[in-house]
């Protein structure tokens, strides 16, 4: 229920009534009687009886469907993601316009985000799109998935961590009424898909009840590996393996004896095309030599990362860092950066440098101690298997995570499986007598 009171009004109570829908039950009647204290109190009065019964709480909910109103979302959004915690920045409105830019195209997207409203505050974003592209249409229907999600195979940005964005206090609320607002729009939709969750996250709350009338299927989905809970650099060496601590205090000694060495970090917007291109030259050097296509040859791939850079390097939430000797950059690697947390994102090297010096190793070694040193997680993001490099070099912990998949008609979940294990099938066949035909090749 909308109530017409004026701006100070709705704040001051809305506050102190997110205060007690956060308060335990033993506290509950110490924060009423606080609240109805306040000087306005005709807003207790009329919601009195809903909080002695610890019912739940009613949500508005709104939906945007334009990008006008996306972006005029922006001061709103980042306010209600600077208070959730538990939100990465791929989360953030800086991430998710960007992204929204550039790829609304690829396809047939359109946007679904549901914004819910406590009165007047803003305190859950459900940041959906509705993708209708063929041939996944033809099994999947019209198919919900996050925003940041499903480009093309050679432009994937590989957005992780994607959640609903919702107020300390409010989760439950917003879980349920994200339910509730699917379950009331299914022609909208017939399908979903989630990648890249982590265990706590709340989508995987949603219709997690034997009466939800919609399918759903959680699998686990690769790991994620990260350093966290070290007390500094010091320590994090002893938590390496005795092969790869000798490496490192070898190679840095090595360096360190060949010149002057120093790490450099993209510093202002000027520098975005200069180091970018490095980074990428870097990069595509190395893997054009194992793979067919480096994604920084991908034109939309450049164009996102130029525009997230040119948003989130003024608030000092990314960088891309260059390890140099003698002003010659040797390694690259690309972050981002908030809320304690440090994301590799994407790294290179030149291969000249790389069996004297390793010099990305010793990047990445100085940039964990650098994050230990300030009590933040260093994070790995997602790798398919947890026998990876990230854990046998860099001592790195991990953690499962998680696909979910929804339909409003069960039938699509068995059939998208059927179809995914015969791609499967038909991969493995492909990759198989390309091996053989390579190996021919070679020997003639």
């Amino acid at each position: 229920m909308r109530t017409a009171l004026k701006d100070s009004y709705v704040d001051e109570n809305s506050f102190l009534l997110r205060k007690l829908e956060s308060d335990t039950q033993k506290n509950r009647k110490t924060s009423l009687l606080n609240y109805k204290s306040s000087k306005n109190n005709k807003l207790f009065h009329e919601n009195r009886l809903r909080h002695e019964s610890d019912s739940a709480i009613e949500l508005k909910p709104v939906l945007i469907s334009s990008i006008d109103d996306f972006r005029l979302l922006r001061e709103q959004w980042n306010e209600l993601y600077e208070s959730c915690q538990r939100s990465t920045l791929f989360s953030s409105w800086e991430w998710m316009f960007s992204w929204w830019e550039i790829f609304r195209t690829q396809g047939q997207r359109q946007l679904f985000i549901i914004c819910f409203y406590y009165f007047d505050k803003l305190v859950g974003i459900a940041p959906f799109q509705i993708e209708k592209t063929f041939p996944q249409y033809i099994i999947q229907g019209k198919t919900l998935s996050f925003i940041g999600l499903g480009e093309l195979r050679d432009d994937r940005i590989v957005s992780q961590y994607l959640d609903l964005v919702v107020a300390p206090g409010f989760e439950t609320d917003v879980v349920k009424a994200v339910s509730e607002y699917l379950t009331a729009h299914k022609k909208d939709w017939s399908f979903a898909d989630f990648e890249y969750l982590l265990k706590d996250a709340l989508i995987l709350q949603c219709f997690d009840t034997e009466q939800a009338a919609i399918t759903r299927q959680k699998t686990e989905y690769g790991v994620r590996f990260s350093i966290s809970n070290i007390s500094d650099f010091e320590a994090y060496t002893q938590k390496m393996s005795r092969r790869w601590r000798k490496t490192y205090a070898k190679k840095n000694r090595l360096l360190e004896r060949d010149g002057e060495v120093s790490i450099e970090s993209m510093s202002s917007l000027d520098d975005i095309d200069p180091v970018l291109e490095q980074l990428a030259e870097m990069h595509c050097s190395r893997w054009r030599k194992k793979v067919d296509h480096c994604v920084f040859d991908s034109k939309n791939f450049m164009a996102f990362h130029r525009k997230v850079i040119e948003r989130l390097l003024p608030l000092n939430k990314t960088s891309i860092k260059t390890l140099t000797l003698n002003g010659e950059p040797l390694a690259s690697y690309y972050i981002f950066s908030d809320k304690g947390q440090v994301h590799y994102y994407q790294s290179g090297f030149y291969a000249k440098f790389a069996n004297r010096y390793s010099p990305l190793f010793l990047l990445v070694c100085k940039e964990i101690g650098a994050a230990v040193e300030k009590n933040r997680t260093f994070d790995f993001m997602y790798t398919d298997s947890p026998d990876s490099y990230k854990r046998t070099q860099y001592a790195a912990d991990y953690e499962s995570m998680y696909r979910l998949r929804w339909s409003t008609q069960a039938f699509r979940i068995f059939v998208f499986r059927c179809a995914k294990a015969l791609q499967l099938k038909i991969l493995n066949y492909y990759c198989g007598v390309k091996t053989v035909v390579k190996n021919i090749w070679n020997n003639n």
